[in-house]
């Protein structure tokens, strides 16, 4: 027998047996596969971050506005708001207390309206500076001030007591010194 004929027989005698082996054709159930799933993106925490932050810069936005509102305001609103502001409390406040008010309420508008210490010296040194350019108005009403200070002063150091005449009077006078005073400089503007 030659060898052609010796594989086509045991080709034959392969495929007998095969088709004499049953094939299985259902398989037995397979355990699931899991799908491994990312970590969740946890939003509610990095929206409470952003929020926070958030917030914060409007925050910040909103006080630095404010400040610049406070520092844009005229002196003679500011004069005037605290005056009104003594106005409303001057029968809780004491006589000290009261004439500290008024007195630096007036001092702080010449600093603020004139470029004068006055908060910082006393009334003495105060009208030994009132010689400087652009100081007319002040110069104008010198003698007015002078009567609303030493009363002030007599108030806080001299423990004089101010009954409510006496604080309207005194109120009234700041704000006569303050309307007086705020009309711009005609000499400053021409230079």
């Amino acid at each position: 027998m030659s060898v052609s004929k010796l594989i086509i027989l045991l080709t034959l005698a392969s495929g007998r047996l095969m088709a004499q082996v049953p094939e299985e054709d259902i398989r037995g159930p397979k355990p699931l596969v899991e799908i491994p799933q990312p970590e969740k993106f946890p939003v509610a925490l990095w929206a409470g971050i952003g929020g926070g932050v958030l917030l914060l810069v409007l925050a910040v936005f909103l006080w630095r506005r404010l400040a610049r509102r406070e520092q844009e305001r005229s002196p003679l609103v500011v004069a005037f708001a605290s005056l009104a502001e003594l106005e409303k409390a001057r029968n809780q406040l004491g006589a000290e207390a009261f004439a500290n008010h008024a007195a630096g309420t007036v001092r702080q508008y010449i600093a603020d309206r004139f470029g004068i210490a006055a908060p910082r010296r006393t009334t003495e040194e105060f009208f030994r500076e009132l010689t400087g350019d652009g100081l007319q108005p002040v110069i104008a009403q010198s003698d007015h001030l002078k009567s609303l200070l030493k009363s002030c002063d007599l108030a806080k150091f001299a423990s004089s007591d101010l009954d409510a005449i006496q604080r309207d009077e005194l109120l009234q006078a700041a704000r006569g010194f303050v309307t007086a005073t705020s009309a711009p400089n005609p000499t400053a503007a021409k230079s």
